[in-house]
């Protein structure tokens, strides 16, 4: 049996459109293991259900790729991260699978190949990155290969989760994009998105202040999003440095300096009436684990 610690993740930050993303602490706990000529999920063995969960496709897409024939699977899953809510559930469900894929095999775990192999389940890196690799990461493409580059955030940022009780799914989100973008659009957020990389690096908040502005997404999925203007407008007047969508939303995410930004968002969220759950998260520098038990 082996276990799987897969952590939840942030990606866009902004300008860094279907490239950036950031790890965080929270992380979906899986227990893994071949289990006879049966598909079980948390003692369940609706087959024809558990056929359909992420975690039990994309192990079974790993081992077509590792050229492996498992019997069965059987999984026991603790859910931390939110569904759909813009937190990479996704992409943790399937780096999970594709990890207990190799591990069952018999396969030594290489990283770069799952970020290769669930990439392509996906469709798109920039949430499967920070997840693997942990801490912050740029994903781009080169030719047909997709790659990653990983970089440190300082540490005296804080990443504030404002997470609504409504799903909103990626599809929906990436159906209001409009199918062309003008060139001066396009140069914002290339400007945008390298000034990011730096204040991340480098700490520097003014230079963050101006680099959490989006021209390529953000402004259309807004419409989506519950109270947008309005939860924006509070963050930034209680000690946020930026607020941006977090993946394809509808969670928002703050970035803040100030320890007491926090407590101040949650009274001012429940004073406007405005239903969401407002978290600290840390960075997770380590990424996906697994162990055998």
């Amino acid at each position: 049996m082996f276990k799987i610690i897969s952590p939840a993740t942030s990606a866009n930050l902004a300008p860094g459109f279907d490239s950036f993303g950031i790890c965080f602490n929270i992380a979906n706990e899986i227990l893994a293991e071949e289990f006879q000529d049966a598909i079980i999920v948390n003692n369940h063995g609706d087959t024809l259900r558990n056929k359909e969960n992420l975690i039990v496709k994309s192990f079974f897409y790993g081992c077509e790729t590792l050229g492996y024939k498992p019997k069965g699977l059987k999984l026991n899953v603790r859910s931390s991260i939110p569904v759909a809510r813009g937190l990479g559930s996704s992409a943790s469900c399937i780096n999970a699978g594709v990890t207990a894929a190799y591990l069952i095999s018999g396969n030594k775990v290489n990283k770069s190949e799952i970020f290769e192999i669930s990439t392509l389940i996906e469709g798109h890196p920039d949430n499967i990155a920070p997840n693997i690799f942990g801490g912050a990461s740029i994903s781009y493409r080169n030719g047909k290969e997709f790659k990653a580059a990983k970089f440190n955030i300082a540490d005296k940022f804080s990443f504030i989760t404002i997470i609504p009780e409504y799903r909103l799914s990626t599809s929906k989100a990436r159906s209001v994009l409009p199918e062309t973008y003008s060139r001066e659009d396009c140069v914002y957020n290339i400007s945008h998105a390298s000034i990011l990389t730096l204040a991340l690096i480098s700490g520097n908040e003014s230079l963050l202040r101006d680099a959490l502005h989006d021209k390529l997404h953000q402004p259309y999925r807004s419409v989506l999003i519950e109270n947008y203007e309005k939860i924006i407008k509070i963050c930034m007047e209680h000690g946020a440095l930026g607020c941006y969508l977090s993946g394809a939303g509808p969670t928002m995410v703050a970035i803040s300096t100030d320890t007491k930004t926090v407590g101040k968002l949650r009274k001012a969220f429940s004073d406007e009436r405005i239903q969401v759950n407002v978290f600290v998260n840390k960075i997770n520098r380590k990424g996906l684990e697994y162990f055998a038990l």
